[in-house]
This record gives C-alpha cells, sequence and structure tokens, in this order.
C-alpha cells in the first residue's frame, strides 16, 4: 500500500513537471519571431522602380556609394537598386533603394554615415529632418559629404517595419521591439542623392523629386519604400 501511494506521487509528479514543460515549449514557440514579410525576386523589384519621374527619365547607374565589400555585405539586402534620373533643364538625381525581407541581428540596413566615409567621403553635415511626402513627413536625415571639390547632397530614410529609426541604436531598438511582439520586420534604405558646389536648395529639390517619385510608386512599390500600412498619398489607397 505505502508503495502505491508513494508510485502515486510520483506519478503526479511527473505529469505536473510534463505539463510545465509542455507549457514553455509552447510558449517558446508562439513567442519565436515570424517574418512579416515575404521575398521579392530581382524582376519583381526592378519592376516597382519608375522608369521616369516627373522629367526626369532613369538610366542605371554603378556611380554611387555603396556598402564595402566584404563577407557581411552579401547578406545584407536581398534586393538593392541603383539609378542616376535625368532631364533637360534639371539636376541630375542620384537614387538607391536598399531591401531586405528580414531586418535581424547582422542583417540589417547599413546607413550613409558609415558607407561614405568607409568609401573615402567624409561626412561634413549631418542633421534629421522631416521629409515631405504626399500627406505627411517622413523623419530623414540630411548629410553633406566631401567629394573634393564639390559636395554630395544626401537625403534619406531608413525604415524597419512601420518606423523609420533615424540613427542605429533606434534601429536597433526597433528590431528589439518587433522581435518581442513576435515578428521579424522588413527593412529598407531609400536615398537621394545630388552633386553641387553649393548645398542652397538642394534639400528642397531631393524632397520635390521624392515626393514626384512618390506619386509615381505602385502600391506595392509603396510598401516598399514606407512599409505596409503607411498612407502617404490618397490615390493610392
Amino acid at each position: 500500500m505505502n508503495l502505491k501511494v508513494k508510485n502515486s506521487k510520483i506519478d503526479r509528479r511527473a505529469l505536473l513537471l510534463g505539463a510545465g514543460f509542455a507549457l514553455c515549449g509552447g510558449a517558446s514557440y508562439v513567442a519565436k519571431p515570424r517574418q512579416t514579410s515575404s521575398r521579392i525576386s530581382e524582376v519583381a523589384f526592378q519592376a516597382l522602380l519608375p522608369a521616369k519621374v516627373g522629367g526626369w527619365t532613369a538610366r542605371v547607374s554603378s556611380d554611387l556609394i555603396l556598402p564595402s565589400a566584404d563577407a557581411l555585405s552579401d547578406k545584407l539586402y536581398e534586393n538593392l537598386k541603383t539609378y542616376t534620373y535625368e532631364g533637360p533643364g534639371l539636376p541630375t538625381i542620384m537614387f538607391l533603394i536598399a531591401y531586405s525581407s528580414v531586418q535581424q541581428n547582422d542583417v540589417q540596413v547599413h546607413r550613409p554615415e558609415v558607407c561614405y566615409p568607409m568609401a573615402g567621403y567624409p561626412i561634413l553635415k549631418n542633421e534629421p529632418v522631416e521629409a515631405r511626402i504626399g500627406n505627411r513627413g517622413i523623419p530623414a536625415r540630411y548629410l553633406t559629404a566631401d567629394r573634393g571639390a564639390l559636395r554630395e547632397l544626401i537625403l534619406y530614410w531608413t525604415r524597419v517595419g512601420h518606423s523609420y529609426p533615424l540613427n542605429w541604436t533606434q534601429q536597433r531598438i526597433e528590431m528589439a521591439r518587433a522581435g518581442l511582439a513576435g515578428a521579424l520586420p522588413d527593412g529598407a534604405l531609400v536615398r537621394f542623392s545630388l552633386i553641387s558646389d553649393s548645398d542652397t536648395g538642394a534639400l528642397e529639390m531631393l524632397s520635390q523629386f521624392a515626393s514626384q517619385m512618390n506619386n509615381a510608386l505602385s502600391q506595392k512599390a509603396s510598401n516598399v519604400f514606407y512599409g505596409a500600412k503607411a498612407d502617404l498619398n490618397p490615390r493610392l489607397g
């Protein structure tokens, strides 16, 4: 009789422990971050970008500053496109967009503050701005890079999920916040720039170009630029 009671206690204890382990395992599975966006093929991604923006026409360009070539750079972006937009009587606009369906750990967008100095072009000015796109403002940064006798004026934003982090720390915080919510967000770097001997009017011109590009985007392209929940242009709704 005593042996039976003892075995009964052991069985109950084993059952409780087993149930606890099962609950922990289930919680871990539920808490495991899930990818929220699908990969985009190279062909489909290229089709998202407009060949014409206002009076500008795109041509493929390899002259833009890119992340340095190393073992990590192959993991940074699933899609990266660079174009130069030109038009009669208009300033030449250099455009870069980099996209990855997952932002996690070492797979995340690199910021121009890192890429330009590594390419030999020091950053002379770096300030947060609000880029007026469609019917709202996008938290962005405006940089001046030293290109010798000339300057490259750069307007860019980074997107992680539905947020626009203005620096590396914010970028990491947004990734951590999404992970705690059970999500692996996508991310994009959108960059516009022009080369000039003066920055007078450059920010306004870059913002104007970005707004006109916004007007030429499909809904799918808009999701890549701004996130799936963005409402930047009522026409695209």
